[in-house]
């Protein structure tokens, strides 16, 4: 069991981005249908002793406290099923947990979910999918292959793939090329940071962030950058400004801890209607928080963001730790960053916790999980709520994403 967790928790600490994503101003509201109001579906996965992983997914009225959750009104899937959603133009998919197969879903009469058409992406050489996609468009979205250093084109309404962009300028050897969970959209180009990353041997990070732009009108290429400053960044986060920012991991924060990255957490990011870098903007997290150990962006609404802080009074570090050794540990603390102003405000609602907390946006509101021990449990909380952080419903395993549906 203790390898299992060790794996699962560098898996958590990876990144589980927000499921769903707005696209533009070119679709259409998801309806209150039927006169049966809103819908919501919630994915959760459930980790056996031997390894073994089952994913579940409800349909649901809300995602107050009190809701009902019962797996045995949810569909069933093997392995660690993702779920895609788009919420304001009603498409979600399930994406398979033990292949690389891209399935949409509606919902029926009865307020069941109903499979539709499917794609497969393993004619591409891909065999386990990452939880992301980049939406452009009702007609386009990108699913960012790492480890094929490329973007594969789809197209979401009429489910089929398009094409590829190659991405070879990214690929590190001895590193995987994390490309952001989420891009940036600045008119027809998607911008998407590029973290180095090697847990497979040395659990070094490289002290570099890259920046892909694509012309998503003709899936070109238009430039790669490379930031020496800041490294490990995994996410970029577009404010209410239009200010996008880039910031460390905890995952890059850790290593550094370890002396496995040199440089020190930091941020960058790309003003409203830039599509680069700010040259001049360079902020160190430990001056910011005067914790050497911050990093894990969350949304909190408006110009702010939640960081999470590597409290070592609270932690054990060992002799030869991994990085995910310290991300795994309920030594996190939470913090409020105002970009604005840069005031910092600790978050006492919140009790420490895992640095891979994920999060997930629903409509205007910003969730994270609680869980409990193994991931036999997850309470989500509604971090953007008014008057503090609330605790929403309480769901079997790990819940890692929600969508409105209807």
């Amino acid at each position: 069991m203790k390898n299992a967790t060790r794996t699962l928790s560098l898996l958590l600490a990876l990144g589980i981005p927000a499921v769903s994503t707005g696209c533009g101003d070119d679709g259409a509201d998801v309806a209150d249908d039927d006169g049966g109001g809103p819908l919501y579906l919630a994915a959760t996965r459930v980790f056996g002793t031997d390894g073994p992983v089952t994913s579940y997914f409800y349909v649901l009225p809300s995602l107050e406290q009190g809701t009902v959750v019962d797996p045995a009104e949810a569909l069933e899937a093997a392995g660690p099923a993702k779920l895609f959603a788009v919420e304001d133009v009603g498409w979600f998919a399930i994406g398979g947990g033990e292949s690389p197969t891209i399935t949409r879903y509606s919902i029926d009469d009865e307020g069941a979910l109903a499979e539709g058409e499917k794609i497969s992406l393993q004619d591409y050489g891909i065999t386990n999918l990452w939880d992301s996609l980049y939406v452009v468009s009702p007609a386009k979205m990108y699913y960012p292959d790492r480890e094929g250093s490329r973007l594969i084109a789809i197209d979401p309404t009429a489910m089929i793939i398009e094409g590829e962009i190659e991405l070879p300028d990214t690929a590190r050897n001895g590193y995987l090329s994390l490309y952001g969970y989420k891009p940036v959209l600045r008119d027809n180009l998607l911008l998407l940071s590029v973290g180095w990353f090697d847990w497979s041997a040395n659990d070094t990070v490289i002290e570099e962030t890259g920046l892909v732009a694509i012309d998503t009108e003709t899936d070109e290429v238009v430039r790669f950058d490379i930031d020496t400053r800041c490294g490990g960044i995994t996410q970029p986060l577009v404010l209410a400004s239009g200010d996008a920012y880039f910031v460390s991991s905890a995952l890059a924060g850790a290593a550094h801890r370890l002396g496995r990255l040199t440089s020190q957490p930091c941020a960058l990011r790309i003003l409203a209607g830039d599509d680069a870098f700010d040259p001049d903007y360079l902020l160190s997290l430990d001056e910011l928080t005067s914790a050497p150990v911050t990093g894990e962006p969350v949304p909190a609404g408006g110009d702010s963001l939640f960081l999470r802080v590597f409290d070592e009074d609270l932690a054990v570090v060992e002799e030869g730790s991994a990085s995910w050794d310290l991300t795994g540990q309920a030594a996190w603390r939470w913090l409020r960053w105002d970009t604005a102003t840069d005031e910092i405000a600790a978050i006492d609602e919140l009790a420490p916790s895992t640095s891979d907390v994920a999060w997930f946006q629903v409509e205007e509101r910003v969730f994270g999980t609680e869980t409990q021990a193994h991931y036999s449990e997850t309470t989500i909380i509604d971090l953007t709520a008014e008057g503090g952080p609330q605790r929403g419903l309480t769901a079997p395993g790990f819940l890692h994403g929600a969508a409105r549906i209807r």
